[in-house]
């Protein structure tokens, strides 16, 4: 049997199970956005954990970090650098989004920051810059199952097949599940893929000397194992990957899909353990050791994003085959998420906020649905550039440093209390500025696009504010006191009764 019918068995049964489980979802669901965006907001602790690590990694944690690892070595390490951080921001961030998120019935970050800013422009903003970041974040789902498909299969399986099977298997089942379809089917998607990782770092090991893998990678390629020494490259990583946790329209949207911050706070203290340090080390060992002689035939630096395909298209082909169906969870698992996401901003902050303010909660459900659906075959299409084939990367990149620019003035609701309207639209217009003309013209400094972007839209977040005063100021005051109600009780009570003291 060749190993193109040995993936295509494994991939159907594997994406039969997935329908299933979208199925049984499907049951439950409501015709409102707040069942069908947020699953009801009632996700429990594994659930949680699972959906939010599995929305996050994906094909570029199987393909492209893996590949980033071998081109460059120990200097990618702040791919593993971010998770020290990464679950302290699921508690800083996470409680107080799902906090505003369940007193006000939130459903986008837009919401949130109309709601606070009084302002509709400042709402379309952020829906418009989280679309655009979301795109190429779920193009490289796409293309990343495509290349694994094609690589495992020597090219029987071309290219095009593997776009048209993620693109169409998506659309079908966000449609037909939506967000409680979205995380049962991460949970069994993240066991799955992330056992399929911990095994396949355990084989890249030993077929590199067991014990002794990094001692014989030093001598056959120890310049992988020096850092380059380029340090605002790592800070610039790790700074997207730890704010895209949860700035990311889809992640934000989880916090908000929990069904208490309870489970928040236990997702941030499993959440490092199995979604990253998991992930981000057992990518670092299996780019690194591939440089072992031998281990990986065919390997070059141009195919370096898709080691695994070609490990496994020579090797166990129906371990191969399991391990594409993983790299494809690890694609579905996040553009399901980014596809909601991305409808919900669509319809929710611009539609019906917008175009059609009288629209039924059932209608606005179809529409998303439909929009799901649009949204799928735009992916697709782009997927079929040129453009779009490159590195996983710099793509991934491309969407992280888009979002990042939202971060201060997302910071004005949930913490800053003296940020204003005009601060916070100044600030994402000249982090978007700023990332652009980087991007396409360089920079003197050493600071790359995204890390430039939010640097000058905080400085300019935090001067423009300081110059500017909001109309609801007193609407802002109560709003952040009611903050500090929730989470400092005792602290404000005490504020509280000194201050009648001094009355």
């Amino acid at each position: 049997m060749s190993q193109a019918v040995i993936t295509i068995i494994v991939l159907i049964l594997f994406l039969t199970i997935l329908l299933l489980i979208s199925k049984s979802a499907s049951k439950s669901n409501l015709a409102t956005p707040n069942d069908f965006y947020l699953a009801n907001r009632s996700l429990g602790t594994v659930v949680m954990t699972m959906t939010t690590g599995a929305s996050y990694f994906s094909t570029w944690t199987l393909l492209g970090s893996i590949g980033n690892h071998y081109r460059d070595g120990v200097w990618f390490s702040a791919f593993a650098a971010w998770a020290v951080v990464h679950a302290l921001f699921i508690w800083l961030f996470g409680s107080r989004i799902w906090y505003l998120g369940r007193k006000h019935d939130f459903v986008t970050p837009g919401d949130m920051m109309e709601k606070y800013y009084k302002s509709p422009f400042l709402r379309l903003l952020f829906a418009v810059v989280g679309i655009v970041g979301l795109v190429p974040y779920m193009l490289i789902q796409i293309t990343g199952g495509a290349f694994a498909l094609s690589g495992l299969t020597n090219e029987a399986i071309p290219y095009w097949v593997g776009v048209l099977v993620m693109g169409v298997f998506v659309g079908i089942i966000v449609t037909l599940s939506g967000g409680r379809g979205a995380a049962w089917s991460d949970t069994f998607m993240g066991f799955f893929f992330g056992s399929v990782l911990l095994f396949i770092t355990i084989i890249f090991i030993s077929g590199a000397g067991g014990f002794d893998a990094f001692k014989n990678l030093q001598s056959e390629a120890p310049e992988i194992l020096v850092n380059k020494g380029n340090f605002w490259g790592i800070f610039e990583t790790a700074l997207g990957l730890g704010f895209g946790y949860w700035i990311m329209p889809h992640m934000w949207q989880k916090f908000y899909s929990a069904k208490s911050p309870l489970i928040l706070a236990k997702t941030s203290v499993i959440t490092p353990f199995w979604n990253s340090w998991l992930m981000a080390l057992g990518a670092l060992f299996i780019g690194m050791l591939a440089h072992t002689p031998n281990l990986v035939p065919g390997l070059t630096v141009e195919n370096s994003d898709r080691i695994i395909p070609l490990f496994f298209s020579s090797y166990a082909p129906i371990f191969g085959a399991i391990v594409v169906a993983a790299v494809i969870a690890a694609g579905i698992s996040t553009i399901n998420s980014a596809l909601l996401s991305s409808a919900s901003l669509l319809v929710t902050d611009i539609y019906s906020r917008f175009i059609n303010k009288d629209v039924s909660l059932a209608r606005v459900t179809f529409i998303g649905k439909a929009t799901i659906l649009i949204m799928t075959a735009v992916i697709v299409i782009i997927a079929f550039l040129p453009a779009a084939q490159g590195f996983l990367i710099p793509i991934a990149a491309l969407g992280y440093s888009t979002v990042m620019q939202l971060v201060p003035a997302a910071l004005g609701p949930l913490f800053w209390k003296r940020g204003t309207l005009i601060g916070a639209a100044a600030s994402i217009i000249v982090g978007e500025l700023a990332l652009v003309l980087v991007y396409l013209f360089g920079s003197p400094l050493p600071l790359g696009p995204g890390t430039t972007g939010i640097f000058l839209a905080t400085i300019t977040f935090y001067f423009v504010s300081l110059l500017t005063v909001d109309k609801n100021e007193d609407y802002k005051r109560d709003f952040h006191r009611d903050i500090k109600r929730m989470f400092y009780p005792n602290e404000t009570n005490t504020q509280y009764n000194d201050n009648s003291l001094k009355g």
